[in-house]
């Protein structure tokens, strides 16, 4: 089996997500938002039942849907995991006394991160919620996966590591599919870093073990890769290093030319040097944190972006030459689309905060846009021949990342 990615805008066939929001993400709800990476809270519930809605969107248009997660449950269901509890009975004891640690160690921060953002929540009272809701996905999980599934699965994620891997769902930060070749990514923040292991079992099961290609040097998250053409780019700022694209370099530049692809850095200098001293993401980088966020293209000739951010960035071409990684400036991220011939719709700050950009292109001029709040943007798509559907990601969008985040398409007709 081999992934088959050669262009963003191209007919999509498969995509590969992770799966609903689970446990994991209930106690995401207890951190705060400097450990959690999302906004203060949002209902898990709510936001599981709008990721099957997104499926059921995806899958009318004849598009396979393949879920990592259970990929990866899979593939522990014959290993034994160290320390992992005896039945159900003791995981879910487990889980209540996590929560209850997470709840009194960060009750203080989460009432202040409610009071800064505005919500009028009482944190003891969705502490109350969560434990009730773990109970109803633990008992969902006994149901989809079995009992020795649902424990190794909620173990892995919600216990066998300090902090719960919260942020998992988002399914495109892990890896990305280039060419024939999937990249695991190098994640940046703790919290997530241990994602990078369990996709790698996950797409090891779906059987893509020969066609991985790992990070081994900074960060890279897969929101940051965009393949257009002949270029793929990569956006370095609050996520991405420029190490990592130059490790990228070196181990599939050479491969990529050979097929005519170029890489090309999309930097955000400034973001770029904060993030090597910044202890925190701050919100600026959040709303930032992708190329996806801020830049995405419709059609090989067309592309939606934030211009505010575009005139942030500049371009650097990264080749090999003889063995050496050779960095050519290319200018400004502006002028090398207008050079290339891609127009770009232009999106307002507001708009790129309500994610506009943060979609998946099905090809064929189809769209899954994350909310139908964007009215102005999905007005003029039309007005161009675009089809739009909407996921209406109302709670999804709570982490800082929709359609584009939660999905990653693995294979689309050439």
């Amino acid at each position: 089996m081999k992934p088959q990615i050669f262009d963003e805008t191209q007919p999509l066939q498969e995509i590969l997500v992770w799966g609903e929001p689970g446990i994991e993400a209930l106690l995401g709800q207890l951190l705060p938002k400097s450990k959690s990476l999302f906004f203060s809270y949002y209902e898990v519930l709510e936001a599981r039942n709008e990721f099957r809605n997104m499926r059921a969107l995806v899958e009318a248009e004849g598009i396979k849907f393949t879920q990592a997660k259970d990929a990866f449950v899979r593939s522990v269901k014959n290993k034994q995991i160290p320390n992992e509890p005896k039945n159900i009975v003791e995981l879910e004891k487990a889980l209540l006394q996590r929560a209850n640690e997470h709840y009194e160690t960060y009750r203080e921060n989460k009432i202040k991160d409610f009071s800064s953002e505005g919500i009028k929540g009482d944190i003891d009272q969705v502490f109350l919620q969560i434990q009730k809701e773990i109970k109803q996905i633990l008992a969902e999980d006994i149901a989809c996966y079995g009992e020795v599934g649902a424990i190794r699965l909620n173990y892995t994620l919600s216990l066998s590591q300090n902090l719960p891997l919260a942020n998992i769902f988002y399914g495109r930060d892990q890896s990305q599919a280039l060419t024939d070749k999937i990249i695991l990514s190098a994640l940046k923040w703790e919290i997530r870093k241990s994602e990078i292991d369990i996709f790698k079992e996950a797409l090891i099961e779906l059987g893509y073990a020969d066609n991985l290609i790992q990070i081994q040097a900074g960060t890279l998250e897969g929101g940051d890769i965009v393949l257009l053409g002949d270029t793929c780019y990569v956006g370095v700022g609050a996520r991405t290093s420029m190490s990592a694209v130059k490790n990228l370099c070196l181990q599939l530049g050479e491969y990529l030319e050979q097929k005519g692809i170029q890489i090309v850095a999309v930097v955000n200098k400034r973001h770029a040097a904060e993030a090597e001293t910044h202890g925190v993401p701050t919100d600026e980088h959040m709303r930032i944190m992708h190329l996806d966020m801020f830049w995405i293209p419709l059609s090989p000739t067309l592309a939606m972006g934030y211009g505010h951010e575009i005139d942030q960035r500049e371009v650097y071409r990264i080749t090999m030459n003889s063995g050496m990684l050779i960095t050519e400036d290319l200018g400004s991220f502006r002028e090398f689309q207008a050079q290339r011939g891609i127009e770009i719709l232009e999106i307002s700050k507001e708009e790129q905060e309500n994610f506009a950009t943060n979609l998946l292109n099905l090809g064929n001029k189809t769209l899954i846009v994350a909310l139908s709040t964007n009215t102005r943007v999905i007005k003029e798509l039309e007005e161009r021949g675009f089809r739009i559907l909407s996921a209406e990601l109302n709670k999804l969008v709570n982490g800082y990342g929709a359609v584009h985040c939660l999905s990653a398409p693995i294979q689309r007709k050439r």
